[in-house]
């Protein structure tokens, strides 16, 4: 991971030194990369966070088998979040775990604990675990 790491930060750098285009930069990283990005994202990420935490999230491997994500699991990546509230990468791994497996919109958890302030893992969990699907 630290290979990875060192690889998409050079990546970033080289870009901002103005060694490659942005177009040329975007698509190395997401080739690398789970998180996928597009040109706008890498021009503006200093706007929310440092090269580190922005390499961070890049380099933060997906977790694949989130079908499988159980009551018990999901109470264990809730916990993470919450336990880690500065951490984008980790935050962004569990929430989208967590949101296709209950099958929720992109930023959902987040919206719950950021700005509706719900911070009870219970609660978190039966939220998701609410079907909120309309069935046409």
């Amino acid at each position: 991971m630290e290979e990875l790491k060192n690889k998409i930060k050079e990546l970033i750098i080289g870009f901002e030194n103005g060694k490659k285009t942005a177009e040329k930069t975007v698509e190395n990283i997401n080739e690398l990369s789970s998180v996928k990005i597009d040109v706008d994202f890498l021009r503006n990420y200093w706007r929310s966070s440092d090269l580190e935490s922005f390499v961070e999230l890049l380099s933060t491997p997906e977790i694949e088998n989130w079908t499988e994500i159980d009551d018990e699991y999901a109470d264990k990546l809730i916990a993470e979040i919450l336990n880690n509230l500065s951490n984008d990468a980790l935050i962004n791994r569990n929430s989208t775990a967590l949101e296709k497996r209950f099958k929720k919109s992109t930023g959902t958890i987040s919206d719950w604990i950021f700005y509706d302030d719900i911070t009870d893992r219970i609660k978190i969990l039966e939220l998701l675990k609410a079907n909120t699907t309309i069935q046409l």
